[in-house]
């Protein structure tokens, strides 16, 4: 195993040095040529800083995020929170966490460098855990795409005879993507690590790009467990840059033994900002992501605020998410957790009304399945519950960002405060 991950180090530094090398012989600054960006046309930076507070029964959730954001969507965030409800491993912490997306050589296209961490404490205890996730993507030319990641947590999980269990996970990959025409091919090796059990993963995915932005993606990973084994559908279409008066939308589905999942989404109206870039770097994602750690997934999102602004990707967005994952709670029987989410939103770009603007609405369907004991059956049955959720919010003086959520049937609540500022063009934009 040593001896592989010595080799594809080699191979990768090779691989870097003659691009590097050809490059300063045969392309001008990339900054000179702005049609390279595969990022569009560049926009000035907008940073959003947000106060919320999340409550659901006894319990509750207060934080503070903020994030820059520029053509190539979320370049820097950060969140401190103190959280009284389950975070991703069903503790109650308080955390700090935060991210980069750099472009340390000229700021270049070309070489990217990604990198976040996550600090936290277990409410009441002393025990601490870390996060960390970094990558390095290069694009040597328009038709070539590489990229090399490393992932690690150490912390607490819960266990079968103690309420916590410490465990260290570790992930390593390398991508490559190679287009001729209208076709991808995407090649994926990766290495995890529970503990001391090691895990190797390969795989391939194929892309084909259609008409009017449109696209396919299949692909399929290889694991030395063959329940790890994933499968990954996606089809979709992204905007142009300049809008079409087209929809967007995307459908991506997951599989492996007991776990399905599946994500959708249509956006559509006047300002449809789900370009076709982003459309396929999502699915894309999507597949690479079944190597890395899902203790780091908001991190590589960059999705850290409270109440998510995905809805201001355009005037109507229609957004399904499903969840369904087998568990055996007692041996030879498996349960299912999972949720199903239906969530429709509307925002009124048009509207102005004194100091008040660009209204939304929201209205959120639910599911949510859990194991829960019988003691008529003396075993564990699979309860389901539905409820409704409902969104509003206002923009003050085109700067300040209301946004409240309010579950009746739960007496849940969130509501987030955000301030909006756009960094002036000759500050915010170094266009040479």
């Amino acid at each position: 195993m040593k001896f592989r991950y010595l080799l594809l180090s080699f191979l990768f530094f090779s691989l870097v040095t003659i691009i590097i090398a050809q490059d300063e012989h045969t392309r001008p600054a990339a900054n000179e040529d702005l049609s390279h960006s595969v990022f569009g046309p560049p926009q000035p930076a907008i940073w959003e800083f947000q106060l919320s507070y999340l409550k659901e029964g006894t319990d509750n959730i207060s934080s503070f995020n903020f994030y820059k954001k520029d053509q190539r969507n979320k370049t820097l965030f950060f969140k401190i929170s103190d959280n009284g409800l389950n975070n991703r491993n069903e503790f109650r912490v308080q955390e700090l966490t935060g991210g980069a997306v750099l472009f340390p050589i000229n700021d270049d296209d070309r070489y990217q460098l990604d990198i976040g961490g996550t600090y936290d404490k277990i409410k009441d205890t002393s025990l601490y855990g870390k996060a960390f996730f970094s990558r390095i993507t290069l694009r040597p030319q328009p038709n070539l795409w590489f990229r090399i990641g490393a992932e690690y947590f150490d912390g607490s999980a819960t266990g079968h005879n103690t309420l916590y269990r410490n465990t260290v996970l570790n992930s390593f990959y390398f991508v490559g993507k190679v287009s001729v025409s209208k076709f991808s091919l995407v090649g994926l090796l990766g290495n995890g690590k529970i503990d001391d059990v090691q895990n190797t993963r390969y795989g391939f995915a194929g892309i084909i790009e259609g008409p009017f932005n449109t696209f396919i993606l299949g692909g399929y990973i290889k694991s030395d467990e063959q329940k790890e084994n994933v499968r990954t559908l996606a089809i979709g279409r992204g905007a142009p840059f300049r809008p079409d008066g087209l929809p967007s939308t995307f459908y991506i589905w997951k599989h492996r033994d007991n776990y399905d999942f599946q994500l959708g989404g249509i956006f559509f109206g006047g300002k449809n900002l789900f370009v076709k870039p982003a459309a396929i770097g999502m699915s894309q994602g999507m597949f690479i992501s079944s190597t890395a750690l899902r203790e780091n997934s908001e991190l590589r999102q960059g999705q850290l605020m409270s109440i998510t602004d995905d809805y201001r990707n355009s005037d109507f967005t229609l957004f399904y998410v499903y969840l369904n994952q087998g568990i055996e709670m007692i041996p030879g029987t498996v349960n299912h957790v999972g949720f199903r989410a239906i969530q429709l939103f509307k925002v009124f770009s048009e509207v102005k009304f004194s100091i008040f603007s660009k209204p939304v609405i929201g209205l959120f369907y639910n599911e949510e399945t859990t194991p829960e004991f019988s003691p008529a059956s003396h075993k564990f049955i699979d309860k389901q519950s539905t409820f409704w959720s409902f969104q509003a919010g206002i923009t003050f003086q085109d700067s300040l960002i209301l946004n409240v959520i309010h579950t009746p049937q739960k007496s849940d609540w969130a509501v987030a405060l955000s301030f909006m500022y756009m960094v002036p063009k000759n500050n915010g934009m170094n266009i040479e």
